[in-house]
This record gives C-alpha cells, structure tokens and sequence, in this order.
C-alpha cells in the first residue's frame, strides 16, 4: 500500500511541477515541427505543447490569452507586427519559403504553368491575408507586381482563401480546388507537383523564431530554442531551405 502511495504521489508531483512551453508554429511547418516536439519530449522531463495555425491566428491567440514562450510565423510581416506589438523579443531568421501554386491531382495535365491559372474555370484556393503569412505576401507583395489583367483573372478563379497553408494543401489533395497558393517546400512534402510564379512576381519569404514576452520561464523557453537551433536538421530532412545559424 505504501508502495502505491508513493509512487502516486511521486506522479502527481511530476504532473504539477512539470513546465510546459508553448510553441506557436505557422502550419506550413507542422510536419518538422512535430518531430521536434516529439523529440524534444521524448528526452526532457518539461513538455513542449505545439500550438498550429495560420500566423495571424496563433499571434491573435498569444495576443488573447497572453501566454506562449516561442513563436513562429511563415514570414516577416508577421514578425514584424508582433514586435511592433510588443509581443516578443528579437527573433532570428530559421528558414526561407518561396510561394508556388501546388496542383490537385485532376489538374496535372491541365495545369502545365502559370498562365493556365488564369484560364477561365480553373479553381484556385489562395489564402486569407489576415490569418495566414502567405496570403498577406500575395496581397502585399506577389499581386501588387502583376498587371491587373493577370491579378483580376487569379482573383475571379479564387473560389475559397483558407485561414492557413494546412487547409490549402487539404482542399488541393481533395480536388476540391484545381490549384492552391503554398509554399514549394510543402508541395514537395506532400508530393505534389507545382507551377512556379514567375520571378518578376514572385518574392521569398523568411519564417522567424523569437521568444514570447508573456513566457513565464524565459530561461526554458530559450533554452528550448536552441534545442531547435541544434536540430534544424530535421526542417531540412522535411524540405525545408534553413538559414539558421546552427550550434556547435
């Protein structure tokens, strides 16, 4: 009986003084970022909780609750605003995306390059410029670039602007749009071929790692951010193009 009684209470006392750290991650980076956290959790005695979404929606929900210790948006603008926002400290830059159109599986043979978007009744799946970063670049740096007969006939085939990059790719794989705004290294992931925007368009985008001001274990959650510097291995392992200064 004394047995159980204090294993029970040896449980419990890791369950209460167990840290948890709050990642917010831009979806379009799940998959490496579950195998970190998977990793992580595996061999530290504090739990990394992944919280994903579009950027604008994770920075609203650190806004909200005013909790979170890393945060991980899809590109700069989002980081900027949530500096400007006085939401973190200074981040640094982890990894670069270049946005493509990935293609359903039904519009392969239809959709060979980029001016077979603008063909009337190919449906396109873009992104919603204030949940997710790589609807804002469109808005704010791809479209802006185009002549507006080019931007006109993308937006009259744009049938549904998802909230983030993970629904995107889901309305693709289903066929339920012919083509979606992504970014290449998630096409890549989910096998699924592409048309490139053309240079004169098209921009790359950086993601940014920073530390949460509302953390209230700023030391853990530091420490958690160079247990990703020490294993951006795995965003490449997923296809991921990292510019992130790696530990010794």
């Amino acid at each position: 009986m004394k047995f159980f009684l204090s294993l029970f209470v040896c449980l419990f006392a890791f369950n209460v003084y167990a840290e948890k750290i709050y990642w917010y991650l831009a979806a379009s980076m799940t998959k490496p970022g579950k195998a970190i956290v998977k990793q992580y959790n595996e061999t530290h005695e504090d739990e990394v909780v992944l919280i994903l979404g579009g950027s604008g929606q994770i920075l609203n929900k650190i806004i909200l609750s005013k909790k979170g210790d890393i945060y991980t948006p899809a590109n700069e603008k989002y980081y900027e605003k949530a500096l400007s926002e006085n939401v973190v400290f200074y981040g640094e830059k982890l990894l670069v995306q270049t946005p493509v159109f990935g293609l359903s599986k039904k519009a392969e043979t239809r959709i060979t390059n980029f001016d077979d978007l603008l063909k009337p009744g190919v449906k396109i799946a873009l992104g919603n410029p204030d949940t997710m970063a790589i609807g804002k670049t469109y808005q704010m740096k791809i479209e802006p670039k185009m002549p507006e007969k080019v931007a006109d006939k993308i937006k009259s085939n744009t049938i549904i602007n998802p909230t983030n990059v993970s629904q995107t790719i889901n309305y693709v794989l289903s066929s339920t749009v012919d083509a979606g705004l992504i970014y290449d290294a998630g096409a890549r992931l989910n096998n699924l071929k592409y048309v490139k925007i053309p240079d004169e368009y098209n921009v790359e985008v950086t993601a940014y790692i920073s530390l949460v001001k509302y953390s209230k274990n700023k030391a853990l959650a530091k420490s958690f951010l160079e247990y990703v510097r020490r294993n951006t291995q795995i965003f490449e392992e997923y296809g991921f193009d990292v510019v992130m200064q790696r530990a010794d």
